[in-house]
């Protein structure tokens, strides 16, 4: 009875060990959100447009850190040709997809920009809006992927993508409502510096 008692009593504990470690973790990485949200408010306060790239790389770095991605690209939307165009890429094709561009309404992006809506596609080959078209022409792999629309005056001015999240389970409900809330703040504060401008 003792033994089982003692042995209930470990587990418990264990378990506890693991809700408080998981907890530590998504209060630092709230912490690190709010931080970033005010560092981006600083920068800014007195921003131009030369500061609009300086802006969206620390924007992009932040977010891909945010995850945990090893991979992702911040794509902007061309209104006039309504392509995607790969603005900013981290990971294996960083240097082959900048500047590449792709249809407004094709993959995960596209229905991201079509939908101004964030998406979640933890395996992507069972996803029917993934288009492999990046996959087959860069001889890439993509396997999970969280695609949130970059909005500023109520409409879509691009999209940043999380790649591959290196875990068990890749990317959470939670990664979206930070990227979300960041791009949703980082957009409008985009649009506000190209109209000063």
């Amino acid at each position: 009875m003792v033994t089982n008692t003692l042995g209930v009593l470990q587990r418990e504990n264990a378990r506890l060990q693991s809700e408080n470690h998981a907890l530590q973790k998504e209060l630092s990485t709230l912490r690190n959100f709010v931080e970033n949200l005010n560092t981006l408010v600083e920068r800014v306060q007195d921003a131009d447009d030369s500061a609009l790239m300086p802006l969206l790389h620390n924007l992009f770095t932040w977010a891909l850190e945010l995850v945990q991605a090893p991979e992702g690209s911040l794509l902007l939307l061309d209104e006039e040709t309504h392509e995607l165009k790969f603005i900013l890429v981290q990971g294996a094709l960083a240097e082959r997809l900048q500047g590449y561009r792709i249809p407004a309404d094709e993959g995960i992006a596209g229905w991201v920009v079509q939908n101004a809506r964030p998406t979640l596609v933890r395996d992507v080959r069972r996803d029917e809006r993934f288009s492999e078209t990046i996959d087959d022409t860069f001889k890439f792999r993509t396997q999970s992927i969280v695609a949130v629309p970059l909005i500023g005056g109520g409409r879509v001015l691009g999209v940043l993508e999380a790649l591959n999240q290196p875990s068990d389970e890749p990317f959470s409900d939670t990664d979206v409502i930070l990227l979300n809330l960041l791009c949703r703040f980082a957009g409008e504060l985009l649009l506000n510096i190209a109209q000063q401008s």
